[in-house]
């Protein structure tokens, strides 16, 4: 666990500290705004509109994240209002994001006059690889943790201590510890499992499978819901070993994420069996830029 990456100097013997999560949620982003440019000039889209969506859909996400976490975690920040902007720290919601992220690319597709499914198709073929980049930060921050395992897979938190010795992490040490599973005098958690990387893996598989398929898909659309399909699928399995997250009597004794994972679920598979009734679709073209005036294109 590594929370805070370098401290960056600063006059006044003062520090920038480098969070992790903030860090890795970055690279994420940039990774990602790279390869859609290079993704969406090969299937036919403008890269420069297509960066721009790119950016507006990453600013939703980032904004319905943080919104959805905010609520579902308000007791946490009813008296603490200005660490709601602060996601460096962790706790962004995929489901949020995913929703956020949905309006601002299907209003940016809108004004900047790109194809709905095609776009869909590049832009969502790159989501699990920014995940991922995530789920690291995760890991390194020590958030998303999964339950107490005594199997070969089980991994020790850290305590934590500020400077007046009083324990104010790992979140794993500090839930252990509320829920009386551990006592303070011990310097780790018990052993749990790591559900931050159990997520990683999956959506690197997602990637190269939505990767493979996106130069030989039959019909436009089909990237967007395999994958929703997909991490669906995988979100509900995880979700019995995550610890973070609470199942309710009131939802049958699921978690509000699993819930939405079984939605997500049905309305990929709805839009993937509509798809295929339509006639296969052709890969378009790369796209080239317009001619200038005056000129003819050999």
């Amino acid at each position: 666990m590594h929370p805070y990456l370098i401290d960056i100097p600063l006059p006044g013997g003062h520090a920038f500290p480098i969070r992790s999560y903030g860090l890795m949620i970055v690279l994420g982003f940039l990774t990602c705004l790279w390869l859609v440019q290079r993704r969406g000039k090969r299937m036919g889209l403008n890269p420069t509109a297509l960066f721009d969506a790119a950016v507006i859909a990453l600013a939703g996400g980032i904004v319905g994240a943080r919104l959805f976490y905010v609520i579902d975690n308000w007791d946490a920040f009813a008296g603490h209002l200005t660490r709601i902007i602060r996601i460096d720290q962790g706790g962004l919601a995929f489901y949020g994001g995913l929703m956020g992220g949905a309006v601002g690319l299907l209003g940016a597709l809108w004004s900047k006059r790109l194809p709905i499914r095609p776009t869909l198709d590049v832009t969502v073929s790159l989501v699990p690889l920014g995940h991922a980049f995530g789920r690291i930060g995760c890991f390194l921050n020590g958030c998303c943790f999964g339950k107490v395992t005594h199997s070969w897979v089980g991994m020790r938190f850290p305590r934590i201590l500020n400077s007046a010795g009083e324990t104010i992490g790992s979140e794993p040490y500090v839930h252990q510890l509320r829920h009386g599973l551990i006592d303070g005098s011990q310097t780790w958690s018990l052993p749990v499992y790591p559900t931050q990387l159990f997520e990683v893996g999956y959506e690197l598989l997602f990637f190269g499978i939505l990767s493979y398929l996106l130069f030989r898909r039959r019909r436009a659309g089909d990237i967007a819901w395999l994958y929703i399909i997909l991490y669906g699928s995988a979100r509900f399995a995880n979700e019995f070993f995550r610890a973070d997250t609470v199942p309710s009597p009131e939802l049958g004794g699921l978690t509000i994420f699993q819930v939405l994972s079984l939605g997500a679920v049905a309305f990929g598979l709805l839009m993937l069996m509509d798809s295929v009734r339509r006639p296969a679709q052709p890969l378009p073209e790369a796209w080239q830029p317009a001619p200038a005036k005056g000129t003819r294109r050999k």
